[in-house]
């Protein structure tokens, strides 16, 4: 409760990763989706004139394509799929942001980020743009699923993140977290 006591509003920010601490015009995003429908194709062998729309439809549906692909009885290991979309993007786009680092330790409030994938992907966003250090946690597809990780019974997850934080009183999130979240929920 520290940052109540420094006249914040909130004691917790919540920042989606994700085409939000890095500008969608750099491509990840697009990078993402070719890697999801690469992996759609070549490793679960759906129909390629298939594979554009069903991706699409299962993210807006699920949340994740990858989600949808599972409940629709898809068999694959959850790590080859991360390494498979998300170990073939272009990171060398993204680049320090030292303006943002300073702004984020600036802000008394703890700092959680948030993302879909895999925590190998948010570990590298926040390495490449000098942004270690800033956030108190992650929720991630670890924090998300841990059932699926039984043998792992350790506190952090590999890249020093807690497995499990205690949870704000009064968190932020950004706008473009509750347009998503309320439209997936549809």
């Amino acid at each position: 409760m520290e940052s109540y006591a420094n006249g914040a509003k909130f004691d917790c920010l919540l920042f989606d990763m994700d085409d939000t601490l890095y500008p969608l015009s750099l491509g990840i995003n697009l990078a993402c989706r070719k890697n999801i429908q690469d992996y759609m194709l070549n490793k679960l062998q759906i129909e390629e004139s298939l594979v554009p729309k069903m991706c699409l439809d299962l993210y807006k549906e699920y949340g994740t394509t990858m989600a949808g692909l599972k409940l629709m009885g898809y068999d694959f290991d959850y790590d080859e799929f991360h390494a498979s979309v998300h170990g073939k993007l272009p990171y060398e786009k993204l680049k320090p942001d030292p303006v943002l680092r300073n702004l984020l330790l600036s802000m008394p409030q703890r700092k959680i980020i948030f993302t879909n994938s895999d925590e190998a992907h948010a570990a590298t966003v926040l390495e490449k743009m000098g942004l270690e250090g800033c956030f108190e946690g992650i929720i991630c597809f670890e924090t998300l699923n841990q059932k699926t990780r039984p043998q792992e019974d350790s506190k952090q997850l590999s890249h020093g993140f807690p497995r499990r934080f205690s949870a704000p009183q009064n968190c932020k999130a950004t706008a473009a977290m509750a347009v998503a979240q309320f439209s997936s929920s549809d």
